[in-house]
């Protein structure tokens, strides 16, 4: 559901559990592996400037209320109703504050900052982050975040996966999967061989819906900190 993530606060010196977080920093573009599937890639959006081959087989929803599509860019599902998944893509400006906060916080401040987002109480469901991964590179960083949903209409699950990319030249996009626990693996290994594809060129986006954009599927979040001399960090909701 669409909904204005509030201000918070969160102190440096939250950490995310060291056995949950390591980073890798790599000398290279973070879409270097996907340009040679810059030609194959079967979907293209020249607005919002990237490609992605998706899941074979996985159909694009069309026609989706804002509620169920989170304002997505696009919505691909493995169209299996006995074991539902969807496959989101999501874009958003960020500001040059959030990228240098990004670039300047520790792996576990990230995580950390992740965490307290996506299990933020809601009175539909409960969530738990269990998996974080930070990758750095030359252009921007890379954040990826499993987590787990139990919602308390019916007692149901669904797992979610989350691929984060924070751009230096001002643009976040966000992958999310949803799937039910039964073929999470399944799913997933579908979700990041498609991720592996997905392809970001340097021409800036031009969105084809407002700005505000919420990024929460079933586990998501949106951030912009701002360094204060106190040793404090501000998530401020978007504009």
């Amino acid at each position: 559901m669409s909904r204005t993530i509030p201000i918070i606060a969160m102190t440096l010196t939250i950490l995310f559990s060291t056995s949950l977080a390591y980073a890798t920093s790599h000398n290279t573009s973070m879409f270097s592996d996907a340009t040679r599937y810059a030609d194959s890639n079967t979907y293209k959006n020249t607005n919002y400037s990237f490609s992605i081959q998706p899941p074979l087989n996985w159909v694009i929803l069309n026609n989706l209320p804002t509620n169920m599509s989170g304002n997505a860019i696009v919505v691909f599902s493995n169209n299996d109703k006995t074991q539902y998944a969807t496959f989101g893509i999501y874009h958003r400006s960020i500001s040059q504050n959030v990228i240098d906060v990004i670039n300047s916080h520790s792996d576990n401040d990230i995580l950390a900052t992740i965490d307290q987002e996506i299990t933020s109480p809601s009175p539909e469901s409960k969530t738990k982050m269990y998996g974080g991964v930070v990758d750095r590179f030359n252009d921007g960083i890379r954040v990826t975040a499993n987590s787990v949903t139990q919602y308390t209409v019916d007692n149901s699950t669904s797992f979610s996966e989350n691929i984060f990319y924070y751009l230096n030249n001002g643009n976040q996009y966000t992958l999310a999967l949803t799937s039910n626990p039964t073929n999470i693996d399944k799913n997933a290994q579908f979700f990041e061989d498609s991720a592996n594809t997905f392809l970001v060129s340097q021409t800036n986006p031009v969105p084809e819906f407002p700005i505000a954009l919420i990024i929460l599927v079933a586990g998501m979040f949106s951030i912009v900190l701002i360094f204060k001399t106190t040793g404090f960090a501000r998530m401020i909701d978007r504009t």
